[in-house]
């Protein structure tokens, strides 16, 4: 029977249990599938390393909770999240790196909670400041490590590079992943230590941790987002200096082209030497130009005559020749005309003289609306260029000055119109290498050239290589080159992850970071410290709570004793007044019997003050608060000290301060009391000598007051006597030094007041006593005086 009952209940509880884990696994994935997307988004610049560290210090609370609950969480949602940064974010999660990343997150989550293990689970990190230091130093710098690491290792996979220091990486997720893991750990587990703080404490840390926690990322995000401000401002910066400086780079070579035209354009004739001179000027402003050449137009029935000319003039064998096939056109020749190369500058390509080049420029030629215009052509390789860069020829038709038909060579026939204006080309072959070369090293390391022309189908490249994007920045601009059409990429250099970052960027982490952490230590701290203190006011209380126990179970018998004694000792004592009264009945009078009656009064006064104490003790005295006329009180004590006929040098002068009214609201009887008390302890205090009393008053707001009595040698002598007494009651408790002291330290504290005895900067002795007392209002006064009136009438 009792067997069946266990299988039941453990099958009634599996339904529950089941319900808390799936409500545990959502929550889980929903936290660790918010938590990377709003990564991904909101740290710049876009990299797939970004969600690594906060997740593995979110799975690090998680998993110290709720166990393999959160490992399948993180487990299952891993391949959404992988989606969605391929699809929405169309990055590259391979499987090695987001294999690498949930392995770091696992096994930051497992490190973290076997080093928080014992604090936790014996509820010890909160116990103490030293505890919650070791615990924050174990769950945050240490376990952050693991995650650290791993982005690293996606950082040098997904930049495909292992090139450049990744310090800031590595140091940037570590610090994410630690200040993450200190501000959410903590808070998470404060929820499991609701007996030792009340909702009132936890409400002030979450509030508190979450404050600050905002604080630390905004300042991250406004130090991030200014960083890559400033990153993507110089960038533009520098992709606008270079468009500018190779856009000036062409416009000087078409201007030392256009120089060229204009010198054929001028002259008649140009001789071989003066075409060599001029050009050798304009090679010594531009590293650009690697050739410039000269190609007149030709009719096909000169062709002969013209060679011989041109033999005659250059001193050498000149035959016009077809185009190699490097330098081919994909456009007819027109056999009819010919442009042969006549002059070449400099003569290391004296091999291509006579070679018709008319196919090249013929579509310039024909294209051109004007009679004079820059033609560039698509890159093409040179054989006799040894390193095989691509070569672009720039070329001009020159125009006569008249409308001849090409006279110097004899032709006379008439020609096309536009052909009867042309004189020849002025071709200048260019490579942009060496230009380029000197930009990339300008800009070295931080920039990467990338020039292609596009004006075909197919791009050609004519510098740089193929650009990677990959956190980097890249943009292209397109730029006309006289009929051709380039587009010019430019790139960062080095991954944005692998970049020397500025000092004002590692201030910003590390101080933050250090910041952070002080900050939310502190916090912890101050609730650490206030559970030792709970801990230790708790302790202290319950002693107390002993002591006071014992305190007043030894009061109350001290106090039951003394009345039992007061009552036992009153029945001797009144029979031996009454023998007393017989004797002096009989007319027994002596001295004897004198000493006893006035033994017995004083017995009498010591057990009524016993009593007085004791009813204080056990709270049965109640204070009042009536109007009563103190000057009166104060002259009826002094009558009665003249009345009792007392030695001389016990007189006691009484001196009332001005400020002291006459109407006082208070308990008179005790006043009374007191102050009688006060007169036989001062007389005991200071021995045979007269006595100065001062009555002084201090008011306070409103009406409430202070009363002091003030007692002190009126004499100039403070007998020895007097100096013993005094040591003796300032040595030890008042209320042992006699009973009336006792009973006066009891009235004063009843009064809200106190009694002290002390010596004075002279060294005379001084008494004092002091009661709380309040101002009687003149209604009150007027009420009192009518009534002393109506029952004294």
């Amino acid at each position: 029977m009792p067997n069946t009952l266990l299988i039941n209940l453990q099958s009634a509880q599996q339904p529950i249990i089941m319900q808390h884990n799936l409500q545990r696994f959502f929550i889980v994935s929903l936290l660790y599938f918010c938590l990377c997307i709003s990564a991904m988004l909101i740290i710049e610049p876009l990299s797939i390393i970004n969600f690594i560290a906060p997740a593995a210090a979110l799975f690090s609370g998680l998993v110290i909770i709720w166990g393999s609950i959160a490992f399948i969480g993180i487990l299952c949602t891993t391949p959404f999240i992988a989606g969605f940064f391929y699809y929405g974010l169309e990055l590259n999660p391979t499987v090695a790196i987001m294999s690498i990343a949930l392995l770091a997150i696992t096994l930051q989550g497992v490190l973290t909670k076997q080093l928080a293990f014992r604090l936790v689970y014996q509820a010890k990190w909160l116990k103490s400041r030293r505890l919650l230091l070791i615990f924050l130093l174990r769950i945050g710098p240490l376990a952050s490590l693991i995650s650290a690491t791993a982005v690293l290792i996606v950082s040098i996979l997904d930049n495909q590079t292992i090139q450049g220091t990744f310090l800031y990486t590595f140091v940037s997720s570590w610090v994410t992943s630690m200040l993450f893991a200190v501000f959410f750990i903590p808070l998470l587990l404060l929820s499991k230590e609701k007996t030792l703080f009340n909702i009132r404490k936890r409400f002030f840390v979450t509030l508190t941790s979450i404050l600050g926690a905002s604080a630390i990322f905004t300042l991250f995000i406004t130090s991030q987002n200014e960083q890559q401000s400033y990153r993507l401002d110089k960038f533009l910066q520098t992709k606008q200096e270079i468009t500018q400086d190779i856009v000036q780079e062409i416009d000087n070579v078409v201007m030392q082209v256009e120089s060229m035209s204009a010198l054929f354009y001028a002259s008649e004739h140009v001789e071989s030497d003066e075409f060599m001179l001029f050009s050798e000027r304009i090679f010594s402003h531009s590293d650009s130009v690697i050739a410039l050449k000269w190609a007149p137009l030709v009719h096909r029935n000169m062709k002969t005559e013209f060679e011989h000319l041109a033999s005659k003039e250059l001193q050498k064998t000149y035959n016009i020749k077809e185009m190699p096939d490097t330098l081919k056109s994909n456009a007819p020749s027109l056999k009819s005309i010919y442009a042969p190369l006549l002059y070449i500058y400099p003569k290391s390509d004296a091999q291509l003289l006579g070679v018709d080049v008319y196919g090249m420029f013929q579509k310039s030629l024909l294209t051109s609306s004007q009679a004079s215009g820059i033609f560039a052509s698509e890159p093409s390789l040179v054989e006799q260029d040894n390193f095989a860069k691509p070569s672009i020829f720039f070329s001009t038709a020159v125009p006569h000055l008249t409308p001849v038909a090409l006279n110097r060579y004899g032709n006379s026939k008439p020609q096309p119109a536009l052909l009867s204006q042309m004189q020849g080309f002025v071709v200048a072959v260019v490579q942009f290498e060496s230009f380029f070369d000197s930009l990339t090293k300008k800009y070295n390391p931080k920039i990467s050239i990338n020039i292609e022309d596009i004006s075909g189908n197919t791009p050609y490249l004519i510098y740089g290589q193929g650009v990677s994007g990959i956190n980097r920045h890249i943009d292209f601009s397109e730029i006309s080159v006289h009929s051709r059409q380039w587009r010019i990429s430019i790139s960062e250099y080095k991954p944005w992850l692998i970049q020397e970052m500025n000092a004002h960027t590692w201030y910003v982490l590390l101080g933050g970071a250090i910041g952070a952490l002080l900050f939310q230590l502190l916090v912890l701290i101050t609730v650490a410290y206030s559970s030792e203190l709970n801990q230790q006011v708790e302790l202290k209380t319950r002693a107390l709570r002993l002591d006071k126990s014992k305190f007043e179970k030894r009061s109350i018998a001290k106090t039951y004793f003394l009345e039992a004694f007061n009552d036992e000792l009153r029945m001797p004592l009144q029979v031996i007044k009454t023998f007393v009264e017989q004797l002096k009945q009989r007319g027994i009078n002596n001295k004897q019997v004198s000493g006893i009656y006035h033994a017995s009064n004083t017995i009498g006064q010591l057990l009524n003050t016993m009593a007085d104490l004791s009813e204080i003790e056990l709270g049965k005295v109640s204070v009042k608060h009536d109007t009563f006329d103190l000057y009166g009180l104060l002259n009826r004590e002094e009558l009665i000290l003249k009345g009792e006929k007392l030695n001389e040098n016990k007189t006691i002068y009484f001196l009332i301060d001005s400020e002291v009214p006459h109407f006082i609201n208070s308990d008179e009887l005790r006043i009374q009391k007191l102050l009688g008390l006060l007169i036989k302890s001062a007389q005991q205090l200071f021995g045979e000598t007269p006595l100065r009393l001062a009555v002084k008053l201090h008011q306070h707001k409103m009406d409430s007051a202070t009363l002091f009595f003030i007692f002190s040698n009126q004499g100039d002598v403070f007998t020895p006597y007097s100096r013993e007494q005094f040591n003796i009651a300032t040595s030890k408790d008042l209320g042992s030094y006699s009973t009336s002291m006792a009973i006066i330290k009891e009235v004063c504290q009843l009064l809200h007041g106190n009694v002290n005895v002390g010596f004075l900067a002279s060294g005379d002795g001084v008494l004092s006593a002091s009661v709380k007392v309040s101002i009687t209002t003149l209604e009150q006064q007027k009420a009192h005086q009518a009534k002393y009136f109506d029952e004294n009438r």
